[in-house]
Formats: C-alpha cells, structure tokens, sequence
C-alpha cells in the first residue's frame, strides 16, 4: 500500500477509534470540530486526505493530543510497513 495510502487509512482509524470510545458520533464530532458530517465520514472512510489544518480541528474535538496522534500514526505505519518501531 503507499504510504499516502495508508497514512489516510491510519488516520481514519485513529479518528474512528477514539470517536468511538467517547460514543460520540459523526455528527456530533464535525459539529465541535466545525466541520460538515460528511466531512468526518469521508475521513473516516480514508476517501478524503484532510489538510493538517482540518486534522487538528478534529483531534481537538475529539480530545487527541498531537503527540499520542503522532505515535499510533508512527507506530501503525511501521506496522503496515512489516516493521516494529
């Protein structure tokens, strides 16, 4: 898989994931990041690679710092990869 690929995969994931333990759903996750529903769903369905701008706006609404984004991301692309960081 390239790597743009795979990092819009990941970061879907990580979205997805976390939205999903704070049982919030699209909506309500594009309505505090100030985004469109639809904006979320198509990040989360790895069919749209969001700015850096726009992916702030949702780890912020969603409580995900930068730093513990940046390691699942690292950590997930190494495991796509086939290698271990």
């Amino acid at each position: 898989m390239p790597r743009i690929e795979a990092t819009s995969a990941i970061i879907a994931k990580i979205l997805k994931a976390h939205r999903a333990r704070l049982r919030i759903s699209q909506e309500k996750l594009a309505h505090l990041a100030d985004v469109d529903r639809t904006y979320v769903g198509k990040v989360e369905r790895a069919t749209l690679n969001p700015t850096i701008y726009r992916i702030n706006r949702l780890l912020s609404a969603a409580g995900i710092s930068w730093r513990d984004f940046g390691q699942t991301l690292d950590a997930e692309l190494a495991r796509v990869a086939g290698r271990q960081p």
